[in-house]
């Protein structure tokens, strides 16, 4: 029995499947599930294990890989996730591949930067109709560009001054509301325009009523990115949560304010809710906070389980 590879089996397996694990929960998972093979290992050196030490060995390593899958998945985790970041990312790159495919690679964004790259070397007669139909995109995405800046400047939407990984995130958001909506607009509003017959539905309702549409939707876009922002850890960047109102509308010493928590324990974020108040102000708690929402997330899994 002794000559069966446990050990490197196992130093094998937990490395890797450890990765699974999120990274709060990584170090317990490993030492838990150490201890369980080390224990049954130090019977099946003394005699007292029957049965096949392979299948065992093998059932073993099938359950801590399920352990390791359903700890990452589990509901606890998975809603962590979806107030996270990597959830934004993650539907900004799962829209981005999708309407590549669906438009075949970009095809009229790509014809339109070959025009205007071709522009200067065009003739007279065909350079009028090139500049035109670059005035007709581009035009619009100016318009939707520059309404959301008005919007976001007079929006009433503070943002405290954080590290590299807030400002990031924030900009990864922004890039990600203006590359999708003008993609979407281009490509879109060319199949649409492809399918109606008449020219005047074609030009005003597949092309300027299109681009208020667009316009509208890129503003309230980039307002939610700001928004979203303002509402989010400073240190994960995760959704805050928990929001309780005080305060009162009609004081004017105490007003009325939402105050929300960081699930990991990292802060809290007052909020003002008057539109003449004080800025948002950040609270950031110790270690020992920390420690205490673990301890509360971890008796929570257990009820669940």
């Amino acid at each position: 029995m002794s000559n069966v590879p446990v050990p490197i089996v196992w130093r094998c397996l937990i490395p890797l499947a450890s990765w699974i694990v999120p990274r709060r929960e990584r170090s317990d998972w490993r030492a838990r599930w150490d201890s369980v093979v080390r224990n049954w290992w130090t019977l099946v050196e003394r005699g007292e294990v029957g049965g096949e030490i392979s299948e065992q060995l093998a059932a073993h390593c099938r359950a801590a890989l399920a352990g390791a899958f359903w700890t990452r998945f589990s509901k606890d985790n998975l809603r962590r996730w979806l107030r996270g970041p990597g959830f934004v990312v993650a539907c900004t790159l799962a829209t981005l591949l999708l309407l590549a495919i669906l438009t075949h690679g970009f095809a009229v964004t790509r014809r339109l930067i070959e025009i205007a790259r071709d522009l200067p070397y065009a003739s007279p007669e065909m350079a009028g109709a090139r500049e035109g139909a670059l005035i007709a995109y581009g035009f619009p995405i100016l318009f939707a560009l520059a309404t959301g800046i008005v919007l976001v400047a007079f929006g009433r939407l503070p943002l405290r001054t954080y590290g590299w990984r807030y400002w990031s995130f924030l900009l990864f958001k922004t890039a990600s509301v203006m590359a999708i909506l003008p993609l979407l607009w281009i490509e879109g509003g060319a199949a649409v325009r492809a399918h109606i017959s008449n020219l005047q539905l074609r030009v005003f309702g597949g092309g300027l009523a299109l681009a208020l549409i667009f316009v509208a939707a890129f503003g309230c876009a980039l307002l939610w990115a700001f928004a979203d922002q303002r509402r989010r850890c400073p240190v994960c960047l995760e959704r805050l949560a928990m929001p309780v109102t005080i305060g009162s509308w009609g004081s004017v010493f105490d007003p009325v304010a939402t105050e929300l928590l960081c699930n990991e324990g990292h802060g809290s974020l007052c909020v003002s809710e008057m539109e003449i108040g004080e800025d948002d102000r950040w609270t950031a708690f110790g270690a020992s906070w920390s420690s205490l929402f673990a301890t509360h997330e971890s008796k929570k899994d257990d009820v669940t389980r």
